[in-house]
């Protein structure tokens, strides 16, 4: 049953957390020492997340009404309303998250050609700012960042984690040079993945070299 302004007010605390439910994911828990925090309960990418709405009185059911609404729209769009949050956060206080320094640190290699340009962008865009993107670059540590390292090679794709991981470690060493923090956590990288194995071809035998010579000699002429 949805809720009313009245049973918000006057409903006490007691000796444990009590959960109201308004509905479409909304929901009141009063603490056993009287606070009442609005939630928004809600499934992204497979996982149960809430995301904090306020705090009644100052604000009040039809306001967290409404920025369930919204939060439920961003849903709908695709996005994690609590990642958004995040980033605004980040945003606000003027701090870099790891896509802004990857973005500035990928402008600044010049030498690059453009194919080469555009193939480590892609790899950072497909396999790294969907995992830590949106992070603030001073608060990541080597746990983090080795997230996108180990989906790649879960994946089996031992090659791009071991090119992640040299463009993660670049990115991060570029915010050290730019005292945007104090050390580097992707150091501790090194050996966290396996890398690629080259294949190596089986060499020539001497007692087949005159054959392969007189092959040659047919197509030269």
């Amino acid at each position: 049953m949805a809720l009313t302004e009245l049973k918000v007010r006057n409903t006490k605390p007691s000796d444990k957390p009590v959960k109201m439910t308004d509905g479409n994911g909304l929901h009141l828990l009063i603490t056993t020492s009287g606070s009442k925090y609005w939630r928004f309960q809600y499934r992204f990418a497979g996982k149960q997340k809430i995301l904090a709405l306020g705090v009644y009185p100052e604000v009040s059911l039809s306001e967290a009404r409404r920025r369930r609404d919204e939060a439920r729209q961003l849903v709908a769009n695709h996005v994690d309303p609590s990642e958004k949050r995040k980033a605004e956060k980040i945003e606000s206080k003027g701090l870099l998250t790891f896509e802004q320094v990857a973005q500035q640190w990928h402008t600044s290699n010049r030498t690059w050609s453009d194919s080469h340009r555009t193939t480590v962008l892609n790899s950072l865009v497909s396999h790294v700012f969907p995992v830590i993107g949106k992070r603030n670059i001073s608060e990541l540590k080597t746990r983090d960042l080795l997230v996108p390292l180990k989906k790649a090679e879960a994946s089996g794709h031992n090659e791009l984690a071991s090119r992640l991981q040299q463009r993660i470690t670049a990115v991060m060493r570029y915010a050290v040079h730019n005292a945007l923090i104090e050390q580097n956590p992707a150091n501790d990288l090194a050996g966290a993945v396996v890398s690629a194995k080259s294949v190596h071809r089986p060499a020539l035998s001497l007692e087949r070299l005159p054959e392969l010579m007189n092959r040659l000699e047919a197509y030269t002429w």
